[in-house]
């Protein structure tokens, strides 16, 4: 039989390019787990005190609110009248330990401008130094009297850790920024994360903002993220939707 040797030196030149494309796959991919993978907890925080329950108000009126970051880029101010103004806004401030987002400054003067309650939300990630976030985030922030209390953002990402790093830097995160506004920030996350993280140390200390697009929370929350579709006219695309449970807390217990 006849060998095509062309054909023989067509496959070896397809089988080393493939090889060398997996191998740089999987070159990058490890480089990418032993840099973003925390396996060592940092030291736990120093809590000299420990935070009082809260104490709610209930109040008779609903509200209703959004939560806004650089992905909603242009937003139509002059069409936050009547119905269409929300009784508070959460904008993205922050992310880790650098990123800042681009509209936030921008997003809080157009909100102080038509004193629509706001506050700022940082973005938690897992595997950094809770501590060193929490300073990053009240440095852009800025949180003051008479705003709405801070907002730490506790979800599912890519930059992974185990339970025990998420945690102790979940928890550096929390003392730090009560250490530094006398609260803990309000804390977002869906029901898995507040098993996991939250409830048993910080049952009754936090303000729950709990997401749940098909139903409501099945745990006490104090506000509900209830949508990620909602129209608004400001906006060009869909945003979310919370609603403040006004049966159990008030906008006042919201502020700073």
């Amino acid at each position: 039989m006849k060998v095509d040797r062309n054909k023989m030196r067509k496959r070896k030149r397809i089988f080393l390019v493939v090889s060398v494309f997996f191998s740089i796959v999987g070159i990058s991919a490890a480089i990418w787990f032993i840099q973003n993978f925390s396996w060592t907890p940092p030291p736990p925080p120093i809590v000299k005190k420990a935070a009082p329950d809260i104490i709610r108000h209930p109040q008779s009126m609903p509200a209703w609110g959004i939560d806004i970051s650089h992905h909603q880029s242009n937003i139509h101010w002059s069409h936050f009248t009547e119905s269409h103004i929300p009784h508070f806004v959460f904008l993205k401030a922050t992310e880790g330990t650098h990123f800042v987002d681009n509209k936030f400054y921008r997003y809080a003067s157009e909100l102080k401008n038509r004193n629509i309650p706001y506050s700022g939300y940082h973005f938690m990630r897992f595997n950094q130094n809770g501590k060193e976030q929490a300073e990053f985030f009240l440095k852009i922030a800025k949180p003051q009297k008479g705003q709405l209390i801070p907002v730490v953002d506790i979800e599912a990402h890519n930059f992974m850790a185990t339970q025990e790093v998420a945690q102790a830097n979940i928890d550096l995160f929390m003392e730090t920024i009560r250490s530094n506004i006398g609260v803990y920030p309000i804390v977002y996350c869906d029901e898995k994360h507040y098993v996991r993280y939250i409830k048993d140390k910080y049952l009754n200390k936090v303000i729950l903002w709990i997401a749940n697009y098909s139903r409501e929370p099945k745990i006490p929350y104090d506000i509900w993220q209830k949508s990620c579709r909602y129209k608004h006219p400001s906006f060009n695309k869909r945003i979310d939707y919370n609603l403040l449970n006004h049966n159990r807390i008030s906008m006042i217990d919201l502020t700073l």
